[in-house]
C-alpha cells in the first residue's frame, strides 16, 4: 500500500536546551496543560547578552546559569467573532456585553520575558518546510 505523501507544513514538538533557542522558534510556555506558542524574539545569555538593555543588565546580576528569553505575547481570542454594520464584535464570555474585538487583542508590541535555567529543556516546534 502507498503512503500518502507527507503534509509540508506538518511540525514536530520537540524539546531543546534553552541555550540552544534562536529568534524565531516557536515555544509552548505551558506544555502539558493549556498549550500557549509564542515566537522567540531574542534570547540573551552571558556569552552573548544582546543589544536589549534591560535583559543584558540582568544577565550580568544573574551570571551564567541562567537564560533569558524575550518573547511575543500574544493571547488568543476564545471568544467567536462575528460582524455588525461593519463592525467586528466578540461574543461575551460569562455574561459579558459582546464589545469589538480590538479590546481583546493583544498589545502588537507585548512581551514576555521568561528566565530559564541552562540546563532546562524547552518544548518547541520545528519549523514547516513550506
Amino acid at each position: 500500500m502507498t503512503q500518502p505523501p507527507a503534509d509540508v507544513r506538518a511540525v514536530t514538538e520537540y524539546r531543546i536546551p534553552a541555550p540552544t533557542l534562536l529568534p524565531g522558534d516557536l515555544v509552548n510556555t505551558a506544555p502539558g496543560s493549556e498549550d500557549d506558542w509564542q515566537q522567540v524574539l531574542s534570547v540573551h545569555t552571558a556569552e552573548t547578552p544582546g543589544d536589549d538593555p534591560d535583559a543584558a543588565a540582568l544577565i550580568a546580576e544573574i551570571g551564567d546559569r541562567y537564560v533569558v528569553v524575550r518573547l511575543t505575547d500574544v493571547a488568543p481570542v476564545d471568544s467567536p467573532v462575528y460582524f455588525s454594520d461593519g463592525a467586528a464584535l466578540a461574543y461575551g464570555a460569562d455574561g459579558e456585553e459582546d464589545g469589538p474585538v480590538t479590546e481583546v487583542l493583544s498589545e502588537a508590541d507585548a512581551v514576555r520575558t521568561f528566565l530559564y535555567t541552562r540546563f532546562e529543556l524547552v518544548n518547541v516546534r520545528s519549523r514547516p518546510m513550506v
